[in-house]
């Protein structure tokens, strides 16, 4: 079964996210490619797809978001699913989730996992830090690989399971 992992990130944090999610899916013996979702030009190889994004005020990245509306129709006919990964994991009843959920409902996801970031102030850009001092959010690396290998187990455990069917 061959498996596209994909990803929108700015500084990298997402990016290894996504590839642990990948190596994960490898050791599981999945044939998996590994793209940024701004050099996805088609997904009809694949049997499965793996789509996630940096989430900045609630939003996903623009080339991420971008490859869900482009193949919405292929994704819609294979086995997906998305995560997010940002400073705000929890999502309090009554609150509007972020647009993540949207996305994941229009693809026909099987399901959405949002994991814990990293924030390097070194790495924001001018805007980006001084809303950052207004916000005053915790600052470090807050991402759990372990329960990001622990996910895409689960992935890798369905996908068996749709191999059999």
């Amino acid at each position: 079964m061959k498996v596209l992992v994909a990803v929108g990130s700015k500084y990298g944090s997402t990016r290894e996210v996504a590839r642990a999610i990948a190596e994960t899916l490898e050791t599981q013996g999945f044939e998996v490619d590994f793209s940024d979702a701004s050099d996805v030009r088609t997904v009809a190889p694949y049997d499965a797809v793996v789509l996630g994004s940096a989430v900045y005020g609630g939003l996903w990245r623009r080339d991420a978001s971008a490859m869900a509306k482009e193949h919405k129709t292929d994704l819609l006919a294979r086995a997906v699913w998305t995560f997010s990964v940002g400073m705000e994991t929890v999502v309090v009843e009554g609150q509007p989730k972020d647009e993540a959920y949207g996305i994941s409902d229009r693809i026909g996801a099987r399901e959405h996992e949002r994991f814990s970031g990293a924030i390097d102030s070194e790495k924001l850009n001018i805007g980006e830090r001084a809303l950052i001092r207004a916000l005053d959010p915790p600052l470090g690396d807050f991402r759990d690989f372990g329960a990001v290998r622990s996910w895409a187990e689960g992935i890798a455990a369905q996908l068996a399971e749709l191999a059999v069917s």
